[in-house]
């Protein structure tokens, strides 16, 4: 049975920098089952609109088919199995339901940013489709990378730090090696900084240091423990600074496919629910983003 993709698709240019991605496969193509979804806005609370809203619908319904066109044609050309979808109504609530009635493997959305706040830089839809799916949820941005080995072999930079959300990014990434492509784990646990480096004796350095190593050893011993029973190789790095920064440095230092991180909920606000780590990530890398439920 064919992997089901979902990706939601309107006119933006992270959205086709998404179907690029997808279109540069490299796995067997009919093993992905691919749905491009559009979903259009109901201008609820406009009574003039609403008393024609069988009109409205089937504008609405073209619009959202025109805006899904070209990537149909793209990657019904390239090989995959297509299907489209029009839906109406809130976008965040529309992807969701569509991912969870086919069970998707991933959901792929386009990021755009639509506020004044940084922590919006993602967009409204995306961070709310990342709050609310089971699925994991690839974020791509209009000038993201494009692996080069996606569906064939891939190398995935999984950020570690110690929390079973954290981890269990791992199985997730385990589950769908088979059509991911063979996988090359590289794990990070980003140390904390002290602020005493340069103002500490040389042993006390050294402990300090040997503490830190014991730290990551311990955020990062169930996830090397499921990639050791699986087969699976990986390299620890162990850097210390701003989590978020070092976490984008490394992936680009590493050329990494994609940077995959589990959401954790830390307060009321959409970009909260995510992890502010997870959030400040995704809008910083220039690498794909897989955020893992």
């Amino acid at each position: 049975m064919p992997t089901a993709i979902v990706a939601a698709i309107d006119r933006s240019p992270a959205a086709a920098q998404a179907v690029r991605l997808l279109i540069g496969y490299q796995g067997e193509h009919a093993s992905l089952s691919v749905l491009l979804l559009n979903v259009q806005p109901l201008p609820w609370g406009d009574l003039r609109l609403e008393a024609h809203l069988h009109l409205l619908e089937e504008a609405l319904q073209a619009e959202g088919h025109a805006q899904l066109e070209e990537a149909r044609l793209l990657l019904t050309r390239a090989g995959f199995a297509v299907e489209t979808s029009v839906q109406l109504g809130m976008p965040s609530e529309q992807i969701i339901a569509a991912a969870a009635s086919r069970d998707a493997a991933t959901i792929v959305v386009g990021t755009r940013g639509h506020g004044m706040l940084r922590g919006f830089a993602l967009g409204s839809v995306a961070l709310r489709v990342v709050h609310g799916a089971r699925s994991p949820v690839l974020l791509v941005q209009p000038d993201t990378w494009l692996p080069p080995g996606f569906g064939r072999s891939v190398r995935v930079l999984v950020a570690l730090d110690g929390s079973a959300q954290a981890t269990r990014a791992v199985p997730a990434l385990l589950a769908r090696e088979p059509w991911l492509g063979r996988l090359e784990f590289e794990l990070v646990h980003v140390r904390r900084a002290v602020g005493l480096r340069g103002r500490l004796a040389p042993e006390e350095q050294a402990m300090l240091d040997q503490w830190g190593s014991l730290e990551a050893e311990e955020a990062t011993r169930d996830a090397r423990a499921l990639l050791y029973a699986a087969g699976h190789p990986s390299r620890l790095h162990e850097p210390t600074g701003d989590a978020a920064s070092e976490v984008v440095r490394l992936a680009e230092e590493l050329r990494a496919d994609f940077v995959v991180m589990g959401t954790r909920g830390l307060g009321a606000l959409h970009h909260a629910l995510i992890g502010s780590v997870a959030l400040k990530v995704a809008i910083a890398s220039p690498i794909a983003v897989m955020l893992v439920p």
